[in-house]
């Protein structure tokens, strides 16, 4: 099978496009509605995260800090650590249940590497684990550590000015805002002939799993994943509470696993807000390797008309489209594996297109 994310990507930009308001109206008011009654419990895990977290954290706040350097980075490096070993270990559960329940929701209709191809999943799984640890363990920490050093921390963290509710939300409005921004843009960067060097080990994967969220090259690791997620509170400064950035690095955490576990589950509470899209949206990212650049808005790719027309397609036609590409790969079984046309349904979908 040939390995085409280790070519540098064509820059084919004939399938991109900007939608316009009706359009726009259409996919949300669309994405609503097929989360059917999984809304509901989506919205209810959002508001037991945006108000019974914060408070849980402020029961068990420290009333003394004695160095704010050293506080800011324990706090910092164990919510990230947590964090994303509790949400690794998550998808892990799905994926070993293996229930029809969830597999309902998956993005693919192909299997998932770990059945289709156990040899090259183990290697693959080995090479995730130590870059994974590099990023987790080294890279991160080593960001923390000049305020460590410093002994100051950049946020408030008293308890007299313990955040509101009201508070917390326009500033982790803001730092959403402006991480999505940054990615946007750094991303696009990275998709560039010069710089994709540095991108394509993330586009190893090609079928996106909950792991390979975070599995980059340092430098982009460093540029296209903690620089965007920083400068919205580095902005903020001493007007946000060191909480408050603990509840969104958590949540900045979470939403990127979600977003690249394969599934779509209708009861995400990444996916109440307007304006959100999809795992399937960078899930397409990944099969076509152009367009779909933002990391939770969509509409930096609808300003800059980087949406791809194929994910459009498959979004407005997703059961037919999936009807076809399975009854396809059933007739084409037997042809040779290195036709990538076996492996990738958007590329079916764009031969259909055309």
């Amino acid at each position: 099978m040939k390995n085409k994310h280790k070519e540098e990507p064509e820059a084919d930009d004939s399938h991109l496009i900007t939608a316009n308001i009706s359009d726009l109206i259409k996919y949300e008011c669309n994405r609503y509605q097929t989360k059917g009654y999984g809304l509901i419990f989506a919205w209810i895990l959002a508001l037991m995260y945006i108000i019974l977290f914060p408070e849980l954290l402020k029961y068990y706040w420290p009333r003394k800090v004695e160095n704010s350097g050293q506080f800011y980075f324990l706090t910092s490096f164990i919510a990230f650590l947590a964090i994303f070993l509790i949400t690794n270990f998550e998808y892990m559960i799905y994926y070993k249940l293996n229930l029809p329940f969830l597999e309902r929701y998956k993005t693919n209709v192909d299997p998932w590497p770990w059945e289709s191809s156990p040899e090259k999943w183990s290697k693959k799984l080995r090479n995730t684990f130590i870059t994974l640890s590099i990023n987790v363990l080294i890279i991160f920490p080593l960001g923390l550590c000049i305020d460590a050093l410093t002994g100051e921390c950049p946020y408030r963290y008293d308890t007299q000015s313990l955040p509101t509710l009201f508070e917390m939300l326009p500033q982790m409005a803001f730092c959403m805002f402006t991480e999505d921004l940054i990615f946007y843009v750094s991303h696009r960067l990275l998709h560039h002939k010069k710089l994709y060097w540095i991108h394509k080990q993330h586009h190893e994967y090609v079928e996106s799993v909950a792991c390979s969220a975070l599995y980059s090259h340092p430098l982009e690791f460093i540029f296209g994943n903690l620089l965007p997620s920083a400068v919205g509170p580095m902005i903020l400064g001493k007007q946000m509470h060191l909480l408050t950035y603990i509840v969104y690095i958590v949540m900045v955490i979470h939403e990127s696993h979600d977003g690249h576990s394969g599934y779509t589950f209708s009861w995400s509470p990444h996916r109440v807000i307007p304006l959100t899209f999809d795992a399937e949206f960078h899930i397409f990212h990944h099969w076509k390797y152009k367009g779909n650049y933002a990391n939770y808005l969509s509409i930096w790719d609808r300003v800059f008309g980087t949406v791809s027309e194929s994910y459009m397609l498959y979004i407005n036609n997703k059961e037919k489209y999936i009807a076809d590409y399975l009854k396809y790969k059933k007739e084409n079984e037997k042809k040779d594996d290195d036709n990538e046309e076996n492996e990738n349904p958007d590329l079916f979908i764009e031969k259909k297109m055309n």
